[in-house]
C-alpha cells in the first residue's frame, strides 16, 4: 500500500487526519513476508476523489464493510448509519480480519453520530424513497434529521444541481438508471457531509447522466470534501478520479494511476 499523508507542516504542526483511513490485518504471502500477519493501511485525503475497481463486486462489499450491514438509511434513503469499523455485515467474509475505520479522525465505534453526520452513502442497489424524486429527496432529508424547510430548500437546490426537475414529480421507480442515480447522489448530498461513499454511481447510466454526476462530484470535492466510489470500469475510474484502488478478494490494493480527463 501507498501511505499519501502529507509530509509535516512547518514547526511541527499536528497533521490533519485523513479523510478516510481503514485498516485490517492480512497475511502475506509466503513468498513475499514468510506468511507473517500484518496491517493493511488504505488513507485517503481530503477532497480526493477514489474510485475502488474490482471486476465482480468486491469492492461494493468492500464499501459495505465500512457502512455495515443496516441501520435505518439501508431501506432506501440517504445513506448508512456511518462507517461501523467492524467486519461484520456484507463482506466479513471477505478479507482477513476486522476492519478498523476513522473518518476525518472519528473512530465509529466511539462516536457514530458523529461519523453519520459525516458520511454521505448510496448503497449498492441504490434503495430510494417510493415516491416523486422531489418527495424522495425531501424525505431523505427528513430522515436525516433536517427540518421541513431545510429538507425541502435542499431538495430543489439538489433537483436543479443534479439537472432534475424535468422529473420531479416521476415517481423514482420509473427513472432511468441515470436519473435513479443522480437522485441517490441527491439523497447522499441533503445534510452535506464531508465524505461520499458511492456504489457504482456511474455505471451504466447513459452520457448525459455521466457528464452531469462528474460535474456534481468534481464541485463537491473542490468545494466540500472527498469522494470514494465504487466501479467495475477501470475505464470510468481513470477518466473521473485523481486515485485508483483495485479490490481483489477483500485485499485492497493502491495504485496512484494519473486521471485521463
Amino acid at each position: 500500500m501507498h501511505d499519501h499523508r502529507p509530509g509535516g507542516t512547518p514547526g511541527g504542526a499536528r497533521l490533519e487526519p485523513m479523510a478516510l483511513e481503514v485498516r485490517h490485518p492480512t497475511a502475506d504471502t509466503p513468498e513475499e513476508c514468510g506468511a507473517r500477519r500484518q496491517e493493511r493501511v488504505l488513507r485517503i485525503e481530503r477532497n480526493a476523489c477514489v474510485a475502488a475497481v474490482s471486476d465482480d463486486d468486491s469492492a461494493d462489499r468492500f464499501l459495505a464493510r465500512l457502512l455495515g450491514d443496516g441501520g435505518p438509511d439501508r431501506t432506501g434513503t440517504s445513506g448508512a448509519t456511518g462507517a461501523t469499523g467492524t467486519s461484520e455485515g456484507t463482506g466479513a467474509a471477505e478479507g482477513a480480519g476486522a476492519v478498523s475505520v476513522a473518518v476525518y479522525g472519528v473512530d465509529p465505534r466511539t462516536d457514530p453520530e458523529a461519523v453519520r453526520r459525516l458520511v454521505g452513502v448510496v448503497p449498492e442497489g441504490m434503495p430510494l424513497p417510493e415516491a416523486p424524486v422531489h418527495d424522495a429527496l425531501v424525505a431523505a432529508a427528513r430522515q436525516r434529521g433536517l427540518p421541513a424547510e431545510t429538507a425541502a430548500e435542499r431538495a430543489t437546490d439538489l433537483t436543479d444541481a443534479l439537472d432534475l426537475r424535468a422529473v420531479e414529480r416521476t415517481p423514482v421507480a420509473e427513472l432511468t438508471p441515470g436519473q435513479r442515480s443522480r437522485a441517490a447522489l441527491g439523497c447522499a448530498l441533503l445534510h452535506v457531509p464531508k465524505l461520499l461513499l458511492l456504489s457504482r454511481p456511474l455505471d451504466d447510466v447513459d452520457s448525459v447522466s455521466e457528464k452531469i454526476l462528474c460535474r456534481v462530484l468534481g464541485r463537491y470535492t473542490a468545494s466540500t470534501g472527498t469522494v470514494v466510489f465504487s466501479t467495475r470500469s477501470r475505464e470510468v475510474a481513470r477518466r473521473v478520479t485523481d486515485r485508483l484502488v483495485t479490490v481483489r478478494g477483500g485485499e485492497i490494493r493502491c495504485d496512484c494511476l494519473p486521471a485521463t480527463r
